[in-house]
C-alpha cells in the first residue's frame, strides 16, 4: 500500500493534468451529444466539413508554430529564467502567416463556401482568430510548466460550449458562432501570464533562424497530420455521400477524443524532456524511457480494451441508432489509437535532440500515404476502408520509429 501511495504521490502533478485533460475529453463528448441529437446525419457531416476547413486554415495559420514556444521557450526558460525570444521570435512569424491565410481565405471564400454547403467563410476565420489566443496561452503555460493552468482552458471554453449549446437553438452557422464564443470566454486566463517571461521586443536573429527552422518543418508535419483526417473525409465525400462523413466523422470525433490523451505525454513531459537531453541528464531520461513510459502505457492499453469492449454502447449513447455503423470505424481506428500512444515518446526524441527533420518526413509519407490507401481500400471495404487504411500506416511508420529511436536513446543513457 506504501508503494501506491508512494507511485501516487510522485506523480500527482501528471495525474491530475491526466484527470483534467480526461474531463475536457468528456465534455467535449458530452457536447457531441447535444449536436449530432439536434442535427441530422446529413447537418452533422456539413458542420464536420467546417470542422476540416478550420481545422486546414488553423494549421496553415498557426499551429505549425505552435511547439516552438513549448520546446524553445522551455530551453529559454531554463537558460535566462525568461520566453522573451522564443515569444517575439513567433509572434514575427505568425503574423506573416496569418495575414497570408487570411488573402488565402477571402480569395477562395467562394471555392470555401461551396465545398461546405453554406455562406460561413466569414465566420470561420473569426474562428480561426480567436483560436490563436488560446493556442497563445496554452503553449506559453506549458513551457513554463503550468500544465494545469493549460488544461484548464480547455476546461472553461468546452464548459462555456455546453451552456451554449444547451440553451441556445442552433444550426451549423449558430454552431460556428458559438465556438467562437465559448472560445473568448478564456480571455481573463491572460492575467496569469507572469510579465518577468515576456518584456518588450527583443530580436536575436539567430534564436529567431533556430525557431523559424523549426517551426518551417513543424508546418510540413502539420500539414501531413491534418491530411490524415481531411484525407479521409475528402476521399469519402468524392466516392460517398455528406451522410457518410457524418457517419464516418462521428467514430473520428471519438478517435481524436481518445488519441488526444496521447498528447498529455507530450505536453507534460516535453520541456523536462528537452531540459534532461540539454543538460545531458541520463539517469532522467532512463527513468523516463524505461520506467515512466511502461506504466503509461500499460495504462492506456487497460483504457482501450475498456473502449473496444463497450464500443457499441459508447455510439448508441452518445450518438444513437442513426450511427450505429461508426461501430466497427471506432474500433479499427482504436487500434490505430494504441499505436499513437507509444508514438509520442518518440516524438520526444524526435523534438528534443533537432530530428525534426525525419519526424516530420514521416507525417508526410503517412499522410500521403494514408490518402493513397484510403482511395484503394474505399473502392473494396467501402467506409471502413479509410479507417484501415489509418490504422496501417500508423503501424507502418511506427515501427520505423521503433527501429530509429530505441538503439540511439540506448546509446545515449549508456555513452
Amino acid at each position: 500500500m506504501k508503494k501506491i501511495l508512494f507511485f501516487l504521490n510522485n506523480r500527482k502533478n501528471f495525474i491530475s493534468f491526466s484527470l483534467l485533460r480526461l474531463g475536457a475529453t468528456i465534455l467535449g463528448l458530452v457536447s457531441n451529444i447535444f449536436i449530432v441529437r439536434k442535427l441530422s446525419v446529413e447537418d452533422f457531416g456539413i458542420f464536420s466539413l467546417a470542422l476540416t476547413v478550420i481545422s486546414l486554415f488553423t494549421t496553415l495559420g498557426f499551429s505549425w508554430s505552435s511547439s516552438s514556444i513549448l520546446y524553445y521557450g522551455s530551453k529559454e526558460k531554463a537558460k535566462y529564467n525568461s520566453i522573451n525570444k522564443t515569444f517575439w521570435s513567433r509572434n514575427i512569424i505568425i503574423f506573416v502567416s496569418l495575414i497570408i491565410v487570411t488573402i488565402g481565405f477571402i480569395l477562395f471564400r467562394n471555392q470555401i463556401n461551396s465545398y461546405i454547403g453554406l455562406d460561413i467563410w466569414f465566420l470561420l476565420l473569426l474562428w480561426l482568430y480567436v483560436s490563436v489566443i488560446e493556442d497563445y496561452l496554452n503553449q506559453y503555460f506549458l513551457a513554463v510548466k503550468k500544465q494545469i493552468t493549460s488544461t484548464m482552458l480547455s476546461f472553461t471554453a468546452k464548459i462555456f460550449y455546453i451552456i451554449l449549446i444547451s440553451l441556445v437553438p442552433f444550426d451549423v452557422p449558430t454552431l460556428v458562432i458559438l465556438n467562437i464564443v465559448s472560445l473568448s470566454s478564456i480571455i481573463f486566463y491572460t492575467l496569469s501570464i507572469n510579465r518577468k517571461d515576456i518584456s518588450k521586443f527583443e530580436f536575436d536573429k539567430p534564436w529567431f533562424k533556430e525557431v523559424l527552422n523549426f517551426s518551417l518543418w513543424q508546418l510540413f508535419g502539420f500539414a501531413g497530420v491534418y491530411l490524415i483526417n481531411f484525407g479521409d473525409v475528402a476521399v469519402i465525400k468524392y466516392y460517398m455521400t455528406n451522410k457518410d462523413v457524418g457517419i464516418y466523422n462521428a467514430a473520428y470525433q471519438l478517435f481524436m477524443g481518445v488519441t488526444g490523451f496521447a498528447n498529455i505525454i507530450s505536453n507534460y513531459y516535453a520541456g523536462t524532456v528537452s531540459e534532461n537531453f540539454a543538460s545531458n541528464n541520463k539517469e532522467n531520461i532512463k527513468q523516463f524511457y524505461y520506467k515512466e513510459r511502461l506504466y503509461i502505457f500499460a495504462i492506456s492499453i487497460v483504457g482501450h480494451i475498456v473502449l473496444l469492449i463497450f464500443s457499441k454502447y459508447i455510439i448508441l449513447t452518445i450518438y444513437g441508432e442513426k450511427y450505429i455503423e461508426s461501430v466497427i470505424i471506432l474500433n479499427i481506428l482504436l487500434i490505430g489509437s494504441m499505436i499513437r500512444f507509444l508514438e509520442r515518446f518518440y516524438m520526444l526524441y524526435y523534438n528534443t535532440n533537432r530530428k525534426y527533420k525525419l519526424q516530420q518526413t514521416i507525417n508526410i509519407f503517412r499522410a500521403v500515404f494514408n490518402v493513397v490507401l484510403s482511395i484503394i481500400l474505399i473502392q473494396f471495404m467501402g467506409l471502413i476502408g479509410p479507417a484501415v487504411a489509418t490504422t496501417v500506416v500508423f503501424i507502418i511508420t511506427f515501427l520505423f520509429s521503433v527501429f530509429y529511436c530505441e538503439k540511439r536513446i540506448s546509446l545515449f543513457i549508456k555513452d
